[in-house]
């Protein structure tokens, strides 16, 4: 296993890690000083990284230096930030001028990413990558694995405390077993059998996420807790497997000299798809809820998990039918 690809694994297993502890942290964080110092522990976590990293990594050096594409960073960052807005006013009214007005200018700025990238000499990310299958497939598929499976767990604490009448440790608890289970099964991926490819990862992970939001299917004001945990437990085994599979194939589906491009473009996606997801399971549960109160918000929930299913289940039709690319082409 190549260096890049087992430091991919062993990022997947960070992710998997994270996802897993921060709910923890959280309620422990609210519980001595409220919501917000879990916000200020998490900047000073995210200083301190960047001291220790500057200070004690070493150096890369590239043998083609490239410029730092401020203009595509700019357009994308505030693109996708406008367009995260207006998802978000979406629950006041799509037809509200303030809704609309974010919506047309987030995508009119992420037009503009795209515009500016293709005529850029150091693009933040080389469009040309999009003619190699592999690469589409693997950031299609954390796009989708953003959207789907990601963004619909993420709401699982919000569900159990409010919908199943469960405490803010028990709604964390829930989640862990899908986020445990995912680190576990992360890191356990590298000893799958080399036959084994990392596209048939890829389908065999998406494939399981769906029947896991599938399986929490369901619920109604006499559910209980236990009746998540199958789907939770599916989809985090086959979540980890799918990181891992993502991690390799983010740096292995491009040039040598593009790795960090690979792996950028795939994290990006995935966090990109995440935060649209849960903007939209948000919007649904939280409109059927003040429509109908708790019986509402079990049905948006059903409802959100229907929608976050299809976005993995097309992820997953996009990776099937983008053929690989053969060995030595470019």
């Amino acid at each position: 296993m190549s260096t890049g690809c087992a430091a991919a694994l062993l990022g997947s297993g960070a992710v998997g890690d994270d996802v897993a502890v921060g709910p923890f942290m959280a309620v422990a964080a609210q519980a001595v000083s409220g919501w917000r110092l879990a916000y200020w522990l998490t900047a000073l976590g995210a200083l301190l990284l960047a001291f220790g990293g500057g200070r004690w990594l070493a150096e890369s050096r590239s043998a083609s230096p490239r410029r730092i594409d401020a203009a595509g960073m700019a357009l994308l960052g505030l693109g996708l930030t406008v367009l995260l807005a207006g998802l978000i006013e979406g629950r006041t009214g799509w037809t509200r001028p303030i809704t609309v007005g974010l919506l047309v200018g987030g995508i009119a700025l992420i037009v503009g990413f795209v515009v500016v990238e293709r005529r850029s000499a150091s693009p933040m990310l080389d469009l040309g990558l999009l003619r190699r299958p592999d690469f589409v497939a693997a950031t299609v598929a954390a796009l989708a694995a953003g959207a789907g499976v990601l963004a619909l767990m993420s709401f699982t604490p919000t569900l159990v405390e409010r919908g199943l009448g469960g405490s803010a440790l028990a709604g964390v608890a829930a989640m862990f077993a899908w986020s445990g289970l995912s680190a576990v099964t992360a890191l356990a991926a590298r000893w799958l059998p080399a036959r084994i490819t990392a596209r048939a990862q890829l389908i065999g992970g998406l494939v399981g996420c769906a029947i896991g939001q599938v399986a929490v299917l369901g619920l109604h004001p006499g559910s209980s807790i236990v009746r998540l945990l199958p789907g939770l437990l599916i989809a985090g085994g086959a979540n980890g497997v799918l990181n891992a599979a993502l991690g390799r194939q983010a740096v292995a589906s491009v040039p040598a000299d593009r790795a960090a491009m690979g792996s950028g473009a795939n994290n990006t996606a995935r966090y990109v798809g995440s935060a649209v997801g849960l903007a939209v399971v948000t919007v649904i549960v939280t409109h059927a809820a003040s429509a109908h109160g708790l019986a509402g918000l079990l049905s948006g929930w059903n409802t959100a998990a229907a929608i976050t299913a299809a976005f993995t289940l097309l992820g997953l039709a996009v990776v099937i039918f983008a053929r690989p690319q053969r060995r030595g082409s470019k």
